[in-house]
């Protein structure tokens, strides 16, 4: 029996003037309907001839006035659907058109409307064509060749030497596609960030060979770890100091008596006769004052050795001297400012523990002595280190590379410590250590797809789970030929899941899937909402990444993601929350009230991020859920319709749901608004910052809805349980999103099948995490790449 499935992936789309034919052909589709595609229209024959005869005059008679080739209003010329051929050579925009079919938006208001019998003749062609066989396509995908981005960066530099730095915070940011910032089309390497490879490299090989630096406790503190007081904003995280009315600090814990450096990583924009200054504060007094030369977007690092006692010191940076003169001639000396990134306490070292750090070196695997040479050694360190960095085998011409710079050093005089230092730069600095390269050297030149080698597939294993390099049980598996097993891959991923590097899968994918890291540029309004603070935003990231956390680790069902009655909060948050009992700043597990949260939905992540500064947003509440929770994101609104602040103009003493009426009055508007608007109307309940309430200024909170199914819903709690009644529909979603992290690509319409068959695994195994995760990793994308370019 063939396997055929409707193609709902999201796919990409080069061509923008096609993307605009989206809007017309889904204006002749019902917002409500999704009608799976005809049997009968299952051969190409039938889909041409119905082409032909009933959907091309269906689009001249609807659309040709404004859209022919003619007059192709906003570059829409729907004379490109000609044949079946074309709108699979368009699949993207095609594939957008069946995506969102439901969403009506045109003809519009006044132009002769298509009869509910032709929008729907209509859907089921555009459905049928673009189902794919599943039997008949067999297309595992072509991944981008991925450079590492931040996370991976920091990560693989702590498993490959056993220094736990942060370098990567001093690195351009990594672009962002499909959602996450690990996707092998948009990581580049621009000038800049191959400069910041080369120190880094340097300062890496010059920390793992000089043994006593490796053993300085470094505390640092950065974006949401900091506490700003006073005129100090944090944006792209960096904060800034517009005046001098503002301090920057944290608490560090010095466990002993000791020497230190207290450590500030600043930039400023100049002006003025005089240089930026930052001043350096222990406990709120002042210790030091240095001049800051570096401009913001190349930060350095501001340095001041103290003796600190044992205890908690809070230790701040200040601007203290501000300059402002907006009538300089020069528009570049007007305003000095000053940004710091991170504030970083350094030390002590005891030298008693020299040895023990030369011991659990993972890099100084050598050292020359004892009958070894130098360059004996070196070999030795440089084996091991390039297959470790490569995450594959090595070839004896790559080690001669790297043992020709040791070499032509030592031949110059130089110690054995400095001449190392080079080699294990230059393998810091490779292609084959900064990106994940895959071969597609294939004995067979006909061959267009095979399966990932052993040491691919650890690869794509640990950056997926642990956004790090394979450890060394995968890199014996892998050398063995056992990891493709599947009792073996099972149970690596199993292990990897319990591992406490599986928190990077927290962070870096539940963190952009969830929207988390723009909690950190969420600015309630101080006025209206006193409470909210830097640790308040702190606690409530956390709740949700231990939420998480939690169903992964204890492999409980996604549907706990919307359902689970508990939750973890420390005293500031159940404060917020209303729940007593909890004491402290450490997390714990409370049971939430039944009659208002539950899940995800109901944290107050989730709630800050979906409001406005002011005042919630239903429409941003709904949109949140149908692209994160649905997998059904509206298209962009219609020009020429007033944001919900001019509609507010109109009626200061207008509830929320009359402002939106201005909305749902424009026709084009109201087919996405009717879903959109009754999802965001649920979490009413929730004001800006999450908290409960049952008014809003002077009217009762009314958090009733019918969504366009007729299902009707009483607040959160009802709303949060007809969600949860689509969990298939609902692991789609989740499995579509985890796996185009684990590939670092997105998706095209032949991954559908791949999605479809994870979602069945799910469903079989109850949809626990681990099936998830083992359904992405058993997939063909995940463990077979195409070699050529795309199949026929």
């Amino acid at each position: 029996m063939s396997h055929r499935v409707s193609s709902a992936v999201r796919t990409r789309s080069p061509v923008r003037s096609h993307l605009a034919v989206l809007s017309v052909m889904i204006a002749l589709l019902p917002c409500t309907t999704l009608v799976w595609a005809d049997p009968d229209l299952a051969d190409p024959q039938s889909q041409a001839k119905m082409l032909t005869e009933q959907v091309q005059p269906l689009l001249e008679q609807y659309c040709w006035n404004c859209h022919s080739p003619a007059y192709a209003a906003g570059e829409v010329d729907v004379s490109l659907f000609e044949s079946v051929e074309d709108a699979l050579r368009l699949r993207d925009f095609t594939a957008k058109v069946s995506e969102i079919l439901h969403f009506g938006a045109m003809p519009p208001d006044g132009a002769t409307q298509p009869t509910e019998g032709e929008r729907q003749l209509l859907v089921s062609w555009f459905n049928a064509v673009l189902t794919v066989d599943c039997d008949q396509i067999r297309d595992p995908g072509r991944v981008t060749i991925r450079r590492l981005n931040r996370p991976e960066y920091n990560n693989t530099v702590r498993d490959l030497t056993g220094l736990d730095l942060d370098l990567a915070a001093d690195f351009p940011s990594d672009d962002v596609g499909e959602g996450f910032d690990n996707i092998g089309d948009v990581l580049s390497l621009p000038p800049l960030l191959m400069e910041k490879y080369l120190d880094a490299a340097f300062e890496i090989a010059e920390l793992v060979v000089n043994v006593e630096s490796i053993q300085v406790p470094r505390q640092r503190r950065e974006r949401g770890d900091l506490t700003a007081v006073g005129a100090v904003r944090l944006r792209g995280g960096r904060y800034y100091f517009f005046t001098s009315h503002g301090v920057l600090s944290g608490e560090f814990a010095i466990e002993q008596d000791g020497d230190y450096v207290l450590r500030i990583e600043t930039g400023a924009e100049q002006a003025g006769s005089e240089l930026a200054k930052v001043e350096f504060s222990i406990d709120g007094q002042r210790v030091h004052v240095a001049e800051v030369q570096a401009p913001v977007d190349r930060m350095e690092v501001q340095e001041f050795p103290i003796r600190l006692k044992a205890g908690k010191r809070r230790f701040s940076a200040a601007f203290i001297n501000d300059y402002y003169n907006p009538g300089a001639d020069d528009p570049g000396n007007r305003d000095r400012n000053l940004a710091v990134r991170a504030l970083e306490i350094v030390g002590p070292m005891d030298p008693s523990q020299r040895q023990e750090a030369l011991e659990n070196n993972h890099v100084l695997i050598a050292m020359p002595g004892d009958g070894l040479s130098p360059h004996e050694a070196a070999r030795q360190i440089l084996e091991r280190l390039a297959f470790r960095a490569f995450r594959r085998p090595v070839q004896a011409e790559e080690v001669d590379r790297l043992m020709s710079l040791v070499g032509h050093a030592l031949d110059q005089g130089r110690s054995f410590e400095d001449a190392i230092q080079v080699g294990i730069a230059a393998t810091l600095v490779s292609p084959y250590f900064l990106f994940r390269v895959e071969d597609d050297r294939v004995a067979d030149a006909d061959e267009s797809i095979r399966e990932l080698n052993d040491y691919e597939l650890a690869t794509r294993l640990s950056y997926f789970l642990w956004s790090s390099m394979p450890d060394d049980e995968l890199f014996q598996l892998a050398g063995e030929g056992e990891l493709r097993q599947p009792p073996v891959l099972e149970a690596q991923v199993r292990r990897m899941i319990a591992d406490p590097k599986s928190a990077s899968l927290v962070e870096n994918f539940a963190g952009q899937w969830l929207n988390l890291r723009n909690l950190e540029e969420v600015s309630p309004d101080p006025t209206r909402f006193p409470t909210f603070d830097d640790a308040l935003r702190r606690a409530m990231r956390r709740e949700t990444e231990m939420l998480f956390e939690t169903v992964m680790r204890e492999d409980r069902s996604i549907s706990e993601f919307l359902t689970a009655d508990f939750s973890f909060v420390n005293q500031q948050l159940a404060e917020h929350y209303g729940i007593e009992g909890v004491q402290g700043d450490e997390f714990q597990q409370v049971k939430l009230p039944v009659d208002q949260r539950a899940g995800l939905l109901t944290q107050a992540s989730i709630l800050t991020l979906t409001s406005n500064p002011t005042r919630t947003s239903a429409v941003k509440r709904g949109l949140w859920i149908m692209e994160n929770i649905l997998g059904t994101p509206p298209p962009d609104p219609p020009p020429n319709v007033p944001e919900l602040e001019e509609a507010q103009e109109v009626s200061q003493a207008a509830t929320l749901r009359e402002q939106l009426v201005m909305h749902r009055e424009n026709a084009v508007c109201a087919s996405c608004h009717i879903q959109m608007d009754e999802l965001g109307f649920g979490f009413e309940n929730f004001d800006p910052i999450g908290r409960w309430r049952t008014v809003d200024g002077e009217h009762p909170v009314d958090s009733s809805g019918e969504l366009p199914d007729g299902q009707s819903f009483q607040g959160p709690i009802e709303l949060v349980a007809i969600l949860s009644q689509r969990e298939h529909e609902f692991a789609k979603v989740l499995a579509s999103r985890m796996l185009t992290f684990a590939l670092g690509r997105g998706l095209e319409y032949y991954d559908q099948c791949a999605v479809d068959s994870i979602a069945e695994q799910m469903q079989q195994h109850d949809y626990r995490f681990s099936s998830l995760v083992l359904g992405i990793v058993t997939s063909e994308p995940f463990r077979m790449r195409r070699t050529q370019g795309e199949l026929e």
